[in-house]
């Protein structure tokens, strides 16, 4: 064999820790910040996925501190020891990273920390509370149609009344809890909301609470968001519930550890409050809304179809109030001390004046915080005169808002603000080309151009300088849109293509109508009577704001509504992005992340899109918590979904969420049909909302049904015109129509209602029926009550030991033991509220030996029949799938 001189290669093991080496060593000389505030983000990561105990995180920072010391000895002993280079700076990285995990593990460990979380349960229960007012007080409208998952609305009032307009949202530090007839101390933070207007009240209030609290419970339907992350998040521990306002007093004095952070706090809200009152005087009544939202951040007065054309628009962020707002106010304070002709210093302590008052208006949100340090950094580099690079100081910003609220990282809201600022920094401009001696050239001939270009007449140049704006504006539109697109898609199930371009109509008008909000509140403070000039102008242009999301929301295929992608192929996509950046030259990227992009949204949608795997020649029926209501999926085979009723008891508002984030859980995108079993709104006022998010291919209806009179009614009448969806009326003499309906539809018998209609309400005429699989039958008999119930069991029984819904949510008024017996079901299925979770429910349901689930006390609770006839049946809270 011949032999050679070459050297061996180096392992693969060897070769990846020196590119590793090589990359942060870069990245460290380069972007300093950048490197740690990588090292800091990748501790908390790691931490919140893989929680280790602190002892391990001490240990390594220990090693690794130690290593940075020893090797920054080494090398400052020996210049030439070439082969420790690098690896001082990645020793660092990783203690910072140590440290921020530390941090990170002793934020979660305080909150599991809070003695209330050892005695309060998911049930609530009656109590006192005494506690300290610890935020500004939040007021939102309509809370009887703000329905939060945790919230049962069987326990809300028909009408909201006058007193009721509004509802507060009070944070509490919690400091005595009535148990039995004492007042015990207890730690931890308490949300206490009430109908009413409390925004008197101040941070460092103590205040005396009568109430129910309880946690905030698991969810309790496949594809719903935990309300406890957004608890542990915000560092809330329990919900606290009064009926009235009087159930709230206001203690003499302030809390004991009253000091000068309070005494800020107050300050803040009282300047808040101000700003707040000086809109809701000077704007006009119908955009109020988007007013408080664009100019304060405050979006609890947003109508919620305004905020669903901004979701769908891709343009929410215009009105979450961030840097963007706060660097928009900036240039115009920049302006302004231009035109005035200030010193260098007089114009950074204007800015500075300009930066704070905006912090304070809007309640030191965390984007906002992140945008004041970015202006911070920039401010400070001009008054020492060092260069600035704002990448550095955006990962200051994050290491900051790292170190002072990490689980703040983790919402979409702060994730979507730093990657858009990133990629606006990052992208470049949209005619930028590598330096190689052609484009020089290039660049040399347009440099003349330009030159030819100051002969033309004034309006061409102008025309052309618009039409380069305009280009470059979309160019960064389209940039963030894309980097963002997981983000957003993953959270709120929407792609949004025309978002690219009604960023760039509406970034215009936005800073108009900023700068001239802001303005209404300095100048009401000035000399409140000229107010409402300013105030005026505001209305004007967030109208035609308003005009032009409402436009975009109805433009065709402008958005679509889609399952999420997977959290792990959001990661990978943007593993993949960071990877490019880090081996890929600034001037060659464009193209591998133009082509990454493109296959990873093909895959992901195609991915996401994929029906819920079933069995063969299995029969599936899921029962969706939703409360007091009915909205049950029913799947005869993997490819077709058909929803027998949808609605839920409060939805005042016609949404479809609860509904939605099930059925994209299992991939579904298109619905075959849904049956309205009656015209109680409880049983389809979710219609709106579906047609607006899926293709659905018929409605059927009891004859007569959506004639009625009603507002429900009026809404899915109208939600039924605009889409098109075309309705079958059937009763139980009908003919079923296979080929609209479907094969399946084989399987299905109409037992109710008559043709003749029974003398009674809706509930004595719904619509029942009988789903025969494998002779095992499924009974869907809606809200059926007498006279139905006598019609119903004079027909023929079912062959027994198959499934049953409880007529109309378990009522105790319902004749249970006729329908039992007639039935004689192995399993019954309760779709209900907390009425329903009563033990006689229970007792009475289960009178003839067969199981009981109740989807209050269970969560979803999904139906299978093999085609052996074996039914399995589990449930969301007890054994999620």
């Amino acid at each position: 064999m011949k032999r050679t001189n070459e050297r061996p290669t180096p392992s693969r093991i060897g070769a990846a820790l020196a590119t590793l080496r090589q990359s942060v060593t870069r990245l460290a000389v380069t972007q300093p910040m950048t490197a740690l505030a990588s090292a800091a983000l990748a501790g908390v990561a790691i931490d919140h996925a893989f929680p280790m105990r602190l002892a391990v995180w001490l240990s390594l920072m220990a090693a690794s501190t130690l290593a940075w010391w020893t090797i920054r000895r080494r090398l400052t002993a020996d210049q030439t020891a070439r082969k420790y280079r690098g690896w001082d700076v990645v020793c660092l990285c990783i203690t910072v990273a140590c440290v921020l995990a530390i941090r990170h593990h002793s934020v979660i460990a305080r909150y599991h920390d809070a003695s209330v979380l050892d005695v309060l349960t998911e049930t609530a229960e009656p109590t006192i509370a005494i506690g300290v007012v610890d935020e500004a007080v939040r007021v939102r409208r309509d809370p009887i149609d703000e329905v939060a998952p945790w919230i049962d609305a069987a326990d809300l009032s028909g009408q909201p009344d006058a007193s009721s307009r509004y509802q507060s949202l009070i944070t509490l530090q919690l400091q005595t809890l009535r148990r039995g007839i004492q007042d015990i101390s207890f730690s931890g933070r308490v949300l206490v909301r009430v109908n009413g207007d409390l925004s008197e009240l101040r941070p460092g209030d103590r205040v005396r609470v009568l109430g129910h609290i309880a946690t905030l419970p698991a969810p309790s339907n496949p594809g719903q968001s935990d309300p406890r992350i957004w608890a542990m998040r915000n560092e809330i521990h329990a919900t606290l519930k009064a009926d009235r306002v009087r159930d709230i007093e206001r203690l003499e004095g302030q809390s004991r550890s009253s000091n000068s952070y309070r005494w800020v706090q107050r300050r803040v809200t009282d300047i808040a409050t101000s700003a707040r009152q000086t809109i809701l005087q000077t704007v006009s009544p119908e955009q109020q809304g988007i007013a408080l939202a664009l100019i304060l951040g405050q979006r609890d007065l947003l109508e919620n179809d305004t905020s669903e054309a901004l979701i769908v628009t891709g343009t929410a962020h215009l009105l979450s109030v961030s840097g963007l707002h706060l660097g928009i106010l900036f240039l115009v304070a920049r302006l302004i001390a231009g035109l005035l002709r200030m010193p260098l210093g007089g114009q950074l302590i204007f800015l500075a004046v300009v930066t704070l008052f905006y912090v304070a208006i809007t309640g030191g949100r965390p984007p906002v915080l992140r945008a004041a340090i970015l202006l911070a950094t920039l401010m400070l580099s001009i008054a020492i005169a060092r260069p600035y690079h704002p990448l550095n100081s955006l990962s200051l910003a994050l290491i900051f808002l790292l170190w002072a609220m990490p689980l703040e990282i983790f919402s979409i809201g702060m994730q979507l603000s730093f990657l858009a600022v990133a990629t606006l920094l990052s992208c470049g401009r949209p005619n930028r080309r590598s330096p190689t001696a052609a484009n020089d050239a290039v660049d040399l001939e347009e440099n003349f151009d330009r030159l030819a270009d100051q002969s033309r007449p004034r309006w061409v140049r102008v025309a052309g300088y618009f039409v380069y704006a305009v280009k470059t504006a979309i160019w960064y539109s389209g940039c963030v849109t894309v980097v963002t697109l997981p983000l957003v898609w993953h959270e709120f199930h929407v792609v949004s293509p025309v978002s690219v371009l009604v960023n760039v109509i509406l970034s215009p008008m936005m800073m108009v109508a900023l700068s001239v909000g802001v303005a209404t509140v300095v100048v009401s403070w000035i000399f409140a009577p000229l107010a409402i000039i300013p105030g005026w102008l505001c209305s004007l242009i967030l109208s035609w704001m308003t005009s032009v999301i409402e436009w975009a929301s109805e433009v065709p295929g402008g958005h679509f509504w889609l399952p999420s992608p997977s959290m792990f192929s959001v990661v990978t996509y943007f593993v993949g992005l960071v990877a490019i950046l880090a081996f890929r030259a600034r001037q060659s990227r464009r193209k591998p992340i133009t082509i990454w992009s493109v296959l990873w949204i093909m895959l992901a949608w195609k991915l996401a899109t994929i029906p819920a795997p079933l069995p063969p020649a299995t029969f599936e029926s899921t029962f969706i918590d939703v409360g007091h209501g009915t909205a049950t999926i029913l799947r005869p085979d993997r490819e077709t979904v058909w929803l027998y009723d949808c609605g839920w008891l409060g939805n005042f508002r016609n949404r479809s969420d609860m509904i939605d984030e099930v059925l994209w859980s299992m991939g579904v995108t298109r619905i075959d049909g849904i049956v309205l079993s009656h015209a109680d709104a409880d049983h389809f006022n979710a219609l709106p909302g579906l047609v607006k998010r899926f293709a659905i291919e018929r409605i059927v209806t009891p004859p007569g049904m959506l004639s009625g009179e009603g507002r429900s009614l009026g809404q899915a009448r109208r939600a039924i015109e605009a889409s098109g969806v075309e309705v079958t009326e059937l009763d139980a003499t009908s003919e079923i129509p296979l080929n609209q309906l479907g094969d399946w539809w084989r399987q299905v018998e109409i037992l109710h209602p008559p043709a003749q209609r029974i003398e009674g309400s809706d509930n004595a005429n719904s619509m029942v029926l009988q789903i025969n699989h494998a002779d095992r039958p499924l009974l869907l008999p809606g809200d059926l009550e007498p006279p139905g119930t006598s019609v119903l069991i004079s027909q023929p029984r079912p062959r027994p030991g198959g499934v049953m819904m409880a007529p109309h949510h378990g009522s105790l008024r319902m004749d249970a033991d006729a329908v039992l017996q007639w039935a004689r079901p192995s399993e019954t299925v309760v779709s209900g509220g907390k009425r329903a979770a009563k033990v006689e429910v229970t007792e009475m349901l289960s009178a003839t030996g067969g199981g009981v689930h109740v989807t209050s006390n269970v969560g979803c609770v999904r139906v299978r029949i093999d085609g052996g006839g074996t039914v399995q049946i589990r449930s969301w809270k007890v054994s999620p799938w």
